[in-house]
């Protein structure tokens, strides 16, 4: 693996230090401002600022734990990352702009994003609407997403970026409205997909091919980037019961990774999705509970007889989370995917062998231990199918040294007795990763 990011690394940690030091508060003279009658209470230090600017400066470095035939490249992770993030308010309206700019070792690019670019106000007593690129998120589940239908990063997740990464941004308008009923309305023009596995950094497994492969050319989807005619519609309504958080959820657009096929060029695509569900959250013992459900329907494959698109699905989440004792915390989820119409789609299957099993069960458990004053934090998160026995297991510890500086270490470590089952697929994309952060 090859590290040659460490010269920008330490430039960009000078320039912010140097910068941030630069205009300390004891430099400026006060009775000059007052002598020149500037003195009202409008430029006085006690007026708080309408600006807001913060940020931070990261190295990540990560590599595969084996070989992978698939892929050449060993390196997973080979970055340095500078995020500013500011933000305007004036009287009722908050804008928000937080932009990443990133040199990446493995794809040889210096690059940039916006994780957040929008608007934000309340246009009523009782309504609030935000407009723009947005993070966008609801659901109970752990790292388990049933009716959080909005874009997630699993490059990002396998790879070791923080978890914040697993949220890709949505260009989306969200109206709230807050009464008897909470109602959370967003629409979004333009489809937003996932940032799927696509053979960049991890091999995948192909069906047509019976084996795992690399080569992105082959996940080349077609486009749903219609403005108004590939729209997304999600709606949340919620309200606090007797101290039970109570939801209502329904999504109109697409699956966000391309699952679906075109027939006649076999090229994938994101087939349309409706989804309903609801949730339920609340004490119980002495923790918290929850469940949730969400039903899939494959709006282009109504019967299951369409072997190119999947079918529906059933969808099942119960979970609880205790404090065993201090500062130690216990989280445990129980999943389930439940195919309809199965028969007709094992009949219909051209690769009847790779089809999942008809009702898929994983279990979570996360350990989470905070000790030195929650300086230090040791987490174990990890995932396990009976049915397709594979597992997912997430070690990692955080070491917070001061309020600028912090460093994390981890791994995903990926076991699976069949190549051709969701985690075992990625079986040689095992990896570790460490990552050190400077926040200003």
């Amino acid at each position: 693996m090859k590290y040659p990011l460490i010269t920008p690394i330490a430039l960009a940690l000078g320039l912010c230090s140097a910068s941030f030091n630069t205009y300390a508060a004891d430099d400026w003279d006060e009775s000059a401002w007052e002598d020149a009658g500037w003195e009202d209470s409008a430029t006085t230090s006690n007026t708080k600022s309408p600006w807001a600017l913060n940020g931070f400066v990261e190295a990540a470095a990560g590599g595969k734990l084996q070989d992978n035939d698939a892929i050449s490249n060993d390196a997973t992770l080979a970055e340095t990352r500078l995020q500013v993030d500011t933000r305007y308010e004036w009287k009722t309206i908050t804008a928000s702009l937080i932009g990443d700019f990133y040199a990446d070792d493995i794809t040889s690019k210096v690059s940039g994003s916006w994780r957040e670019a929008n608007i934000s106000w309340p246009i009523h007593s009782s309504i609030d609407l935000k407009l723009g690129r947005q993070i966008l998120t609801w659901g109970t589940g752990d790292l388990l997403f049933l009716n959080d239908l909005f874009p997630k990063d699993w490059q990002s997740f396998f790879a070791g970026r923080d978890t914040a990464y697993l949220k890709a941004p949505s260009d989306a308008i969200k109206a709230s409205l807050y009464h008897a009923v909470n109602i959370d309305l967003v629409w979004t023009p333009r489809f937003d997909s996932d940032k799927y596995i696509s053979g960049e950094r991890f091999s995948y497994f192909s069906p047509m091919l019976g084996e795992a492969t690399a080569d992105p050319n082959r996940i080349h989807p077609q486009a749903r980037d219609q403005s108004f005619q590939d729209s997304e519609w999600a709606i949340r309504a919620y309200k606090n019961v007797d101290g039970l958080e109570l939801a209502a959820y329904f999504y109109n657009g697409f699956f966000k990774s391309p699952v679906g096929i075109e027939a006649q060029t076999m090229q994938p695509y994101f087939p349309k999705l409706n989804s309903t569900g609801a949730s339920i959250r609340g004490s119980l013992f002495r923790g918290i509970a929850n469940t949730e459900f969400a039903y899939y329907n494959s709006k282009e494959d109504s019967d299951g007889t369409n072997p190119f698109v999947p079918n529906d699905q059933l969808r099942w989440l119960v979970g609880y989370e205790q404090e065993l004792v201090r500062n130690l915390t216990l989280g445990l989820q129980w999943y389930l995917e439940w195919i309809q119409d199965y028969d007709e789609q094992i009949a219909a299957s051209p690769f009847s062998q790779y089809e999942p099993e008809e009702r898929r069960h994983v279990l979570t458990t996360r350990l989470t231990y905070r000790l030195w004053q929650d300086k230090l934090t040791l987490s174990l998160f990890g995932f396990y199918s009976p049915t397709d026995k594979d597992a997912l297991v997430l070690p990692s510890a955080s070491y917070r040294a001061s309020d600028q500086w912090s460093f994390t270490m981890g791994a995903n470590l990926f076991k699976g007795q069949e190549e051709h089952t969701f985690f075992g697929q990625f079986e040689d994309n095992s990896n570790v990763y460490v990552r050190a952060r400077y926040n200003f």
